[in-house]
């Protein structure tokens, strides 16, 4: 019988792609057979690197000859030493299960086997998703626990597969963006005549994750495990269930931690790029290689912690702060102790509030200072000598803004005289409309607290009267200077 010239065609292809991939799983330096994973690093606490490593089953990295180097704008400089070492314990994993949907029946109930065992043997804090596709169908259930897993663990009936290879093109490509690192990705298929895609023969599946593959044996199935580092199980193999387990568990323990000190830890400006290349190559020449990108914060405590910048910052510092601090305190002895007033201003203030009374009292007025607590009885004195003796005293006393910019603050009339108006030389500053540079001043005198208002343009007012001379506060005494509302509270 005579076989048709195109179908002769299409054999030769189809033998000669076959070839090519049982060439590619047999060579043992295949591009991307690699056995070590990175899962993270960490740079937080640089110019320590932290790399954590996932190594297959049968390679032990502390009994590896491992080669670490960094390279920064065409500097290469190996790393070392090196501190390897894998911490003790189990993690939760995502364990992805990709199936095939068929139209056998048979294998539709080994498949829904398959997944169920797997999730019956998992740990309890694992989760799942789970990923059905076959000719023009895909559909997946992600992010599930044990207990919704076991619900969903059923493979439905599907197509003819006609082109698995195109499928799994698809699947990845939806899936790809939520993988991690630490995921582990089962692929179950039932295709013995797959062709891996130039998608799947580039590496664009999962660049730095493994696939492990469960089907028939096929060149197809062999190639992709060992284009993404994974494991192949045989459907034909009487144990293939115990060889999954046994890797899951592996998977799910810690990952090596490999530590280093950059060798580039002295070189950052302010200047330039961040990245540095880093790339991990064991003695069987199996290469890992990544990039981190170093934050400009990070760059810039690195160069002022370096001791060539650091210690003579901090001299200079310390010296101008130690020169600030003896100005300050020559400054502060020139100065009278807290609490009291030059001569000076002291005769400022008698003149100023001399004239201010003369103004409100006329010319009778005439205010007379000898000591701190003593008040004039005459008619010259701005309080009656019985409206005095009779008036509350107070040792301690404070002001409550009731209403204004800051309701409910208080301040405590700890001073023999307190200042009010806008003015930032006074004691109490109230920025509010209506109030003059000097407004009032409230004067302790024997425990009595007289308020005075110093001639202010919109006057000062004690429970809602304008006062128009001194006056002795009570308890609960409500003070108006401008919009702001004051309560005088005494102790």
């Amino acid at each position: 019988m005579k076989i048709p010239h195109k179908l002769q065609n299409l054999m030769i292809g189809r033998f000669f792609i076959n070839f090519l991939i049982l060439i590619a799983c047999a060579y043992p330096a295949f591009v991307g057979a690699e056995s070590i994973h990175l899962e993270e690093y960490d740079i937080s606490r640089y110019p320590k690197v932290e790399l954590k490593l996932r190594a297959g089953k049968g390679v032990s990295l502390d009994q590896e000859i491992l080669t670490v180097s960094e390279q920064k704008e065409n500097r290469a400089r190996r790393v070392g030493p090196l501190k390897i070492h894998r911490p003790e314990g189990t993690r939760p994993i995502h364990i992805y299960l990709i199936t095939q949907m068929t139209n056998s029946f048979d294998h539709n109930v080994q498949a829904t086997e398959i997944l169920k065992t797997i999730v019956e043997r998992a740990d309890s804090a694992d989760r799942f998703s789970f990923v059905f596709f076959t000719d023009d169908v895909f559909f997946s259930k992600d992010d599930l626990s044990k207990s919704d897993a076991l619900k969903e663990a059923k493979v439905p009936g599907g197509k003819s597969n006609r082109n698995t290879s195109a499928n799994l093109d698809y699947v990845f490509q939806k899936i790809s963006p939520r993988l991690k690192e630490t995921d582990y990705i089962l692929t179950l298929f039932y295709d013995q005549d797959l062709i891996p895609s130039n998608e799947a023969q580039n590496g664009e599946y999962t660049p730095n994750i493994p696939i492990q593959v469960l089907s028939f044996p096929s060149n197809g199935g062999k190639f992709l495990v060992k284009r993404y580092g994974g494991t192949f199980y045989s459907l034909n193999s009487p144990d293939f269930r115990t060889q999954v387990f046994g890797d899951l568990d592996y998977f799910r323990k810690e990952p090596w931690s490999l530590v280093y000190e950059s060798p580039f830890q002295d070189e950052w400006q302010f200047q330039g790029s961040g990245n540095l290349e880093v790339e991990l190559e064991t003695k069987n020449s199996r290469r890992l290689s990544f990039s981190y990108d170093l934050p400009f914060r990070t760059r810039l405590l690195v160069f002022l912690l370096h001791p060539s910048i650091f210690l003579p910052s901090f001299t200079f510092l310390l010296v101008l702060t130690l020169v600030a601090l003896i100005v300050v305190l020559k400054k502060g002895k020139k100065q009278n102790p807290e609490g009291t007033v030059s001569p000076e201003e002291r005769l400022h203030t008698i003149e100023f509030e001399q004239d201010a009374y003369r103004k409100m009292y006329g010319n009778q007025y005439q205010l007379v200072y000898s000591e701190e607590d003593r008040i004039e009885t005459e008619r010259a004195a701005p309080v009656a000598l019985k409206e005095f003796e009779q008036g509350e005293s107070y040792e301690k006393a404070t002001l409550v803004f009731k209403e204004g910019r800051n309701p409910g603050k208080q301040y405590s009339l700890s001073r023999a005289e307190t200042n009010i108006g806008n003015s930032d030389l006074c004691d109490l500053v109230l920025y509010e409309q209506s109030v003059s540079k000097n407004h009032a001043r409230i004067r302790k005198v024997r425990n009595r607290y007289i308020i005075y208002d110093l001639v202010s343009e919109s006057g000062t007012f004690l429970n809602g009267k304008k006062i128009l001379r001194p006056r002795i506060l009570y308890d609960f005494d409500e003070i108006g200077i401008g919009k702001a509302l004051l309560v005088f509270r005494g102790k």
